[in-house]
């Protein structure tokens, strides 16, 4: 296992090759499969994952070129000839330091889906890790071209000798939760619809982010209802500042707070407290003042006004530039949300789709996680990724050696209405069967498979679905199917 216990650090000429992007790459740490299945059983991880920090140009806000960082994870494993590359997206995090590439800021989930075979990305943001600055927080124009620019990086880095015997076949995996959820939209949004051709899209599972961020988010934060993580507010405003210098020109933070929350948030931005010291302290004024922890009452009477009535106010332009919600997707998109979260609006995910398919697209879908009990933002978190790793499952396409072979002996076809499936050659007996829409949604389960089974699939609507054969935690087979009508 190679960089076990040794770091290594190699610098890439940035002057050899035009448009190139890697700067370089530190070793980190390997994570350990049967450790992250001791923390998450529910996870099933496959591969240990070296963890690698990478730094790589990207624009700052002006457009200026600079460096900043982020985590690249790699399965450690000859098992797959080419692996996927997926992009994950992190959360809000708590100040610069607190980010993937310190192994803080949410890297688990990076390592969670590297563990199931995928090469995958996570930039820290503009303005956190190494990128100097204020963080443009939801912020989509910058959260994407931070993370598109890692891409390009972290294909550069797989070509280096360093990874020789490690590549990465033509599909890219978007994710992200919460903030990264916003991010992971901007980006899919940036590649479809923009003029990025370096990669398509496979699929996409953003969760549970504020892709509404000038209706759902609005509504729900500036409520007379208790909302807790009132410092959003805050860091949203001074990243605003920072990203549209035009727009908000003249409007400072006394023209928008209340005086007493002033000095504080100016502390968070000058990182002289992080942001839970933030909440903290205009969490204690409001209760101290009104009673309640209440978002609007931090705002000036008119600000709030006119963020809920005028959207000319440079605010509410601000906002309305970061929905990303307005578009339509090609590529399969599941957005996975909790009915009982207490800092994303369920909303955000049930308006997204309700847009983009009235839009034309048929490829989107929302999926409520919580079906049984009501889960906060935080409870939301791994129940929402593993059903993304699922959902991104029925699209992976793995050229595999060794352990898991060629099919593994599993035979089967789509033909008249009827999906065949014939065990009785393969080296592992008993299997479920899966089938899912391009949207990820499950149109059919069959456990305990064996033998040689017919299914009547002439029920289905018409159109592309998707046949996973599995047996635990081993993808045996992937079969496409075209329903006609």
């Amino acid at each position: 296992m190679k960089f076990l216990y040794t770091a290594i650090i190699f610098m890439v000429s940035m002057s050899s090759m035009w448009g190139q992007r890697l700067v370089s790459v530190e070793f980190l740490s390997t994570q350990f499969a049967l450790g992250l299945n001791f923390l998450v059983p529910e996870l099933q991880a496959e591969y240990d994952t070296d963890l690698y920090k990478v730094t790589y140009l990207t624009n700052d806000i002006m457009g200026n070129e600079h460096v900043a960082s982020g985590l690249v994870c790699v399965p450690v494993t000859s098992d797959i000839e080419d692996m996927p590359l997926a992009c994950f997206q992190h959360g809000t995090v708590n100040g610069r330091d607190d980010v993937p590439s310190n192994e803080a800021g949410g890297h688990f989930l990076s390592i969670a889906f590297s563990t199931r075979g995928y090469v995958v990305a996570t930039p820290d943001f503009l303005g956190l890790g190494d990128s100097p600055g204020v963080h443009p927080y939801i912020h989509a124009d910058s959260e994407a071209s931070a993370a598109y620019d890692l891409l390009l990086a972290t294909r550069e880095m797989m070509d280096t000798p360093e990874f020789e015997g490690i590549n990465l076949n033509d599909q890219l995996f978007i994710s992200g939760y919460s903030q990264g959820g916003h991010a992971a939209m901007a980006l899919q949004k940036s590649i479809e619809q923009g003029s990025r051709d370096d990669f398509t899209v496979t699929a996409s599972g953003p969760m549970s982010g504020p892709y509404s961020v000038s209706e759902s988010m609005v509504d729900f934060t500036l409520s007379p209802d208790p909302y807790e993580t009132v410092s959003y507010i805050g860091w949203l405003t001074i990243g605003y500042q920072v990203a549209y210098p035009n727009i908000l020109a003249g409007v400072e933070l006394e023209d928008i707070f209340m005086p007493e929350f002033i000095p504080h948030i100016e502390a968070f931005r000058d990182e002289e407290i992080l942001l839970d010291s933030l909440n903290t302290v205009m969490s204690e004024i409001l209760r101290n003042t009104v009673g309640t922890v209440t978002p609007r009452n931090t705002l000036l009477p008119e600000v709030v006004d006119a963020l809920f009535n005028d959207p000319t106010h440079p605010l509410s332009i601000a906002l309305a530039d970061n929905d990303v919600l307005d578009w339509t997707p090609s590529a399969p998109t599941q957005m996975a949300y909790c009915d009982g979260d207490d800092q994303v609006t369920r909303e955000n995910a049930i308006l997204a789709e309700e847009v983009m398919i009235a839009n034309g697209s048929s490829s989107v879908e929302a999926i409520k996680i919580d079906n049984t009990a009501p889960l906060d933002h935080g409870e939301c978190v791994i129940p929402a990724s593993l059903s993304t790793l699922a959902f991104f499952e029925g699209f992976r396409n793995l050229s595999a050696v060794g352990d898991i072979g060629e099919d593994l002996g599993v035979k089967a076809y789509f033909a008249e209405n009827t999906f065949f499936l014939d065990m009785n050659e393969a080296s592992v007996q008993i299997a479920q069967l899966s089938i899912v829409t391009m949207a990820g949604q499950k149109v059919m389960v069959a456990n305990d498979v064996s033998g040689e089974t017919r299914y009547d699939l002439s029920q289905l609507d018409a159109g592309f679905y998707i046949a996973t054969i599995t047996s635990g935690n081993r993808l045996l087979r992937t079969v496409k199917i075209v329903k006609s009508l």
